[in-house]
């Protein structure tokens, strides 16, 4: 049985780098949500066009919007397993991956929070945005947003894969190599 984990954290918590070591060495795909719906903005279809809406404004998309998105790609496609990026944020959305896991015969693993202060996240969001020059970092409103989002709505989401006995602390404050060190103890 393929597998699947979770790799989550605020904006510009190493998420992406995190999932990208996981992937090559232990050949899992990684689904990054945030660049998945990029892309799928970028595609023109329908789909993107109701989801750029919400990246806009700094948002969270919706389940449904959430669930058509990772339906139409194929995840479990020449992988080992999956790993989601920044995914899922609230309980409604681990209810919604939980149900599509089972529809595509996935094991979940575990979802691992990487842990890093507020105004870490910030400064990194700063950098990221020099180089990448994403429009969801470059307007400071909307990085207020996100890490007000993440305040009120996903930590009730790591309580929830704590109870379950899911939950996988990382400081993310460490090095890269650090984290990474830490993360393949539990795998």
């Amino acid at each position: 049985m393929k597998k699947i984990l979770c790799i989550y954290g605020l904006p510009a918590a190493g998420k992406t780098t995190q999932a990208e070591l996981i992937g090559k060495k232990y050949n899992f795909k990684q689904f990054g949500m945030g660049d998945r719906l990029r892309a799928e903005v970028q595609s023109g279809s329908e789909l993107g066009q109701t989801v750029k809406k919400f990246l806009d404004a700094g948002a969270l998309i919706t389940d449904d919007l959430m669930e058509q998105v990772i339906r139409s790609s194929d995840v479990v496609a020449d992988s080992d397993g999956v790993i989601f990026d920044g995914f899922p944020r609230i309980i409604s959305q681990a209810a919604m991956l939980e149900k599509v896991t089972k529809d595509l015969g996935l094991d979940f693993v575990g979802y691992f929070y990487l842990n890093v202060k507020p105004d870490t996240a910030i400064s990194r969001i700063k950098a990221r945005a020099e180089l990448t020059h994403r429009p969801d970092d470059e307007d400071p409103k909307v990085v207020r947003n996100r890490m007000d989002v993440f305040a009120k709505e996903s930590i009730a989401l790591i309580e929830h894969y704590k109870n379950m006995g899911k939950l996988i602390e990382i400081d993310g404050e460490q090095s890269i190599e650090e984290v990474f060190a830490e993360i393949e103890k539990h795998l």
